[in-house]
């Protein structure tokens, strides 16, 4: 009998001592925090990468630990013109796309990157984030919408001549991308399509003789070293849209308070990220100084020429081609225009 309630005692001991291991490796499941895979392009010391840096910093805090995000910075998960499908396709759960690098793919947004004079990076965030609220692009359906930003003005900078009239444009080669080629095209100059990457060695030979650039992208890959003038033709100024998105499957796999505090946390990027790119324009602007490039101003008969000449055909055709695929291209600038009324 003793024999037998030693080991009736024995099993029992040890049936406690696997359901405590079970239970203990149950705790440490749920308890494994979330990890977000995050893929950026953009160097690690860029005000946006920074921006980024913050936001995972942020999200970690405001989740207690539970979800984390680790960044792959300068396209070391998926290169520029990638982002979006790797997070379409679940090789990264969080994305930072340009949209201008896929032209076609979100046409009735193609508004957020035409030439309407943005004042500045803060303004083009609330701007895109009044755009979204009031439009909701079926365009990006197949993913979660986080945020948008982009970077500030972009002006015409050239090598050795300055363009203070149309005029000093005609014949002149000018890199750019998407729809900024046919604003530089109606102006007179020839546009060019190239990758930033290979812009600084374009500059420097003279295969080209300038570049439509924000200030912050003038400093960040060292193109200004090359420049000798900007002219900064503010009210045809255009835009540069970047899309933060989430993978829907990741998305939906988020507890319902998880998602809530990502939805929060994002609305606050729209002005992190609008002030981030502005330091970098005021920080672009001191190093462009110190190279001695000379910033010009456009007269206001010469302003409004530039929007009748490059910018207003430009936004018909825009809408034109809209109405062609069934789109409210016509509501969607007349969106951004009344929001960018206040500041010209």
């Amino acid at each position: 009998m003793g024999k037998k309630y030693v080991r009736i005692l024995f099993c029992a001991t040890v049936f406690v001592f696997a359901l405590s291991i079970c239970v203990s490796g149950l705790a440490l499941a749920q308890d494994k925090a979330i990890l977000l895979k995050v893929t950026n392009f953009l160097p690690p010391g860029h005000p946006a990468s920074l921006a980024f840096d913050q936001w995972a910093k942020d999200l970690d805090k405001a989740t207690n630990g539970k979800v984390k995000a680790r960044l792959y910075h300068a396209g070391t998960l998926a290169a520029a013109v990638q982002q979006y499908d790797a997070v379409v396709k679940g090789i990264a759960d969080v994305g930072n796309h340009v949209l201008g690098y896929t032209m076609n793919r979100f046409p009735l947004s193609e508004v957020l990157d035409l030439p309407l004079g943005f004042p500045s990076a803060v303004v083009v965030a609330k701007m895109y984030q009044d755009f979204y609220t009031k439009m909701k692009p079926k365009e990006f359906d197949d993913v979660k919408v986080l945020w948008f930003h982009g970077q500030g003005p972009g002006y015409v900078n050239t090598r050795s001549k300055p363009v203070e009239k149309m005029e000093d444009l005609k014949g002149m080669k000018m890199r750019c991308y998407g729809g900024n080629a046919r604003f530089i095209q109606a102006l007179g100059a020839t546009p060019v399509a190239m990758p930033m990457g290979e812009v600084y060695d374009a500059l420097s030979r003279g295969m080209v003789d300038g570049i439509l650039s924000s200030l912050e992208s003038l400093e960040s890959y060292r193109t200004g070293e090359h420049l000798k003038y900007q002219t900064q033709n503010k009210r045809s100024a255009y835009g540069a849209c970047f899309l933060v998105a989430m993978n829907k499957k990741t998305w939906n796999s988020l507890s319902p308070d998880i998602q809530k505090i990502i939805d929060h946390l994002s609305l606050e990027q729209y002005d992190k990220f609008g002030q981030a790119w502005n330091q970098g324009d005021e920080h672009a602007k001191i190093y462009l100084t110190q190279k001695g490039v000379k910033f010009i101003n456009l007269t206001p008969q010469e302003e409004q020429r530039w929007v009748d000449k490059g910018a207003k055909p430009i936004l018909a055709d825009y809408v034109s081609r809209m109405k062609e695929k069934n789109l409210p291209g016509d509501k969607a600038l007349e969106t951004v225009q009344t929001f960018l009324k206040a500041y010209h």
